[in-house]
């Protein structure tokens, strides 16, 4: 199966060779496309050839990319192979599972798939990885990930994530370290599950990995009336406290590192009424995403929402 093309973008190369809305896009150069990562990749070339099928018969179209020239081309799904990968975690306070009922289907998936990872800035946890997976992510230099890691304790881990198959999260960022990833992380707070000592060693454990781990991103947990895991938010004390324990890292990360490393979300501010921070160089944690970094080649969207 391709990719179905949802719209053609005027003065583009697809438009140029008489690609339309409803094709479907097979190939490009005999390379079968699993998603929109695959047809970015194979486009990247010169002369191009695409297989569409149309109205139930295949056709070939030919081209000769231009420098810098759009390919022009969106498509129904940005996968093409199989449906977005849904998580494998139980996280009690999973805000898929605090949605109210009755709203459409497509708000109730958990998503956890490298590839919106890749694409979108969404965040994964990295449980439900084939080795395929980790071939190809090292093969195409699938950089950056955006990982929720909420603990590097792997007991702790496991049960937030109430997975007890969760691998050790450390091992796995290692290895993509290896493949020269780099990788976003976050780390979800809960009173008296993941603060404090806790808290100070999954900032430490991940320092260790810096610049590869490029950022940690502190979210205070998000809790809706439907929440049924029987957690709480942060007390106004709590919060100071947090506050003031990210900072100090902060501080030592800036003297060691020449970055603060450790970013505390709008939500903190706000609710302490402390003034937000400047961007830091190239970063920003808004609502849990790490805001305003350079486009990389998927032209990832990192903006949190509003």
């Amino acid at each position: 199966m391709g990719g179905i093309v949802s719209s053609v973008a005027p003065g583009s190369l697809a438009e140029r060779i008489g690609l339309r809305t409803g094709d479907e896009l097979l190939a490009i150069n005999d390379q079968v496309l699993r998603d929109v990562i695959d047809v970015r990749f194979a486009a990247a070339e010169e002369h191009l050839v695409f297989r569409i099928r149309r109205g139930g018969e295949e056709h070939t179209l030919t081209a000769r990319r231009r420098y810098d020239e759009p390919l022009g081309l969106e498509f129904e799904r940005p996968t093409f192979d199989t449906d977005i990968r849904r998580c494998n975690n139980r996280c009690a306070f999973c805000f898929v599972a605090q949605m109210p009922p009755g709203l459409r289907r497509s708000l109730y998936v958990k998503d956890d798939d490298y590839r919106y990872s890749f694409l979108f800035g969404n965040y994964i946890t990295l449980t439900n990885l084939t080795e395929e997976d980790r071939a190809r992510i090292g093969e195409q230099h699938l950089s950056p990930l955006y990982v929720s890691v909420h603990a590097t304790d792997p007991d702790l881990r496991r049960r937030i994530f109430r997975n007890p198959r969760a691998p050790d999260v450390m091992a796995q960022l290692r290895r993509l370290m290896e493949m020269g990833i780099e990788v976003h992380t976050q780390i979800v707070l809960v009173p008296g599950l993941n603060d404090g000592p806790h808290l100070d060693r999954s900032i430490a454990d991940l320092a260790t990995l810096h610049p590869g781990v490029r950022s940690v991103s502190v979210v205070p947990v998000g809790l809706t009336k439907y929440h049924r895991g029987g957690f709480r938010t942060h007390t106004l004390e709590e919060a100071r406290r947090v506050f003031e324990q990210v900072t100090a890292w902060q501080d030592r990360f800036r003297a060691r590192l020449g970055v603060g490393f450790v970013y505390l979300s709008d939500e903190w501010y706000l609710r302490l009424g402390e003034p937000v921070p400047p961007v830091e160089g190239h970063l920003q944690v808004r609502y849990g995403q790490v805001a305003g970094l350079d486009p990389h080649i998927a032209g990832a969207a990192l903006e949190g929402p509003d």
